[in-house]
């Protein structure tokens, strides 16, 4: 947005100058130590139609600007050596009646897990049960084996009090250990439940949270560990009532808010951030949809 504004593109964007192909490169070092290890790169968000290579190898496309994504290096990664990932990004022909941005506009992630591990975005979970006195909490686990061997894996899930940087506190909570055989190359599922005694409920004006800490462990050792931050709430849609959070009626008070931060560009800055919601909350706002 520095460059000067192209009066051919659409008067719905600005004529911000944010057509174009951009091409990004990293030159990078992983440990000898990590040979073995699988190796992703996880995009927050890559506007548009990503390209990604490494060490002049292709590894894939992701056409859509708006949802993250991920890409396994594995194959073709260099370990003790210099590698370079190169991302080709191309918005010449998208398209949008509001500014989308162009580029690599959110964090992005190297993530180096054992052969054996939860898979990307591989927990879900659920409070279908709760009172003031008790929560059931369950948990579903997708586990992946990337290794040439059959494995024999453990599974072990935790939950503890988590406060508002993300720093696990009490624990309060163990689910039953799980026993599974995955073959080579594939996956499991496992699914396991939980109380918590008097849970704390996650609420607009305390909104207390709760993480599983779920660990991976083979041959008695643990290889992966994964954290999934959630609440405990009841939500009801009712009539005529409405809306009904935690048993309360809660009249929905939100907006609609696009990627961007404004003339500051669609770049990921967590102190606009933050500065957006806090004035959306002191104009009266309880929720947010986040578009685009």
């Amino acid at each position: 947005v520095e460059g000067p504004l192209r009066i051919e593109l659409t008067g719905e964007t600005g004529k911000l100058p944010y057509r174009g192909i951009g091409w990004y490169r990293k030159h990078f070092t992983i440990p000898a130590e990590d040979a073995g290890k699988q190796v992703f790169v996880d995009f927050d968000g890559a506007m548009a139609y990503a390209q990604i290579w490494l060490n002049g190898s292709y590894i894939g496309t992701w056409p859509y600007g708006y949802s993250s994504f991920r890409m396994d290096l594995t194959p073709f990664i260099k370990p003790g050596q210099k590698n370079v990932i190169a991302v080709r990004l191309d918005t010449e022909k998208w398209d949008s009646r509001w500014y989308p941005g162009a580029g690599i506009y959110r964090h992005v992630w190297l993530v180096k897990p054992h052969q054996v591990h939860v898979a990307h975005w591989g927990t879900f979970i659920t409070t279908p049960e709760i009172s003031d006195a008790s929560a059931l909490v369950k948990i579903e686990v997708n586990i992946e084996n990337e290794g040439k061997n059959k494995v024999e894996a453990v599974i072990q899930t935790s939950v503890y009090e988590i406060d508002i940087n993300d720093v696990p506190g009490a624990k309060v909570s163990s689910f039953k250990e799980n026993i599974i055989t995955i073959d080579a190359g594939s996956g499991a599922k496992v699914n396991s439940e939980a109380a918590i005694s008097n849970p704390k409920r996650w609420d607009i004006i305390s909104p207390n949270r709760y993480v599983a800490e779920t660990k991976v462990l083979v041959n008695g050792k643990a290889v992966d560990t994964y954290y999934t931050p959630f609440g405990i709430r009841t939500l009801e849609f009712t009539a005529p009532n409405g809306f009904l959070l935690n048993g309360r009626r809660v009249e929905i008070k939100g907006t609609c808010n696009h990627h961007d931060l404004g003339a500051l560009g669609s770049a990921i800055n967590t102190s606009a951030l933050q500065r957006q919601l806090s004035i959306l909350q002191e104009m009266g706002c309880n929720s947010l949809r986040t578009s685009h």
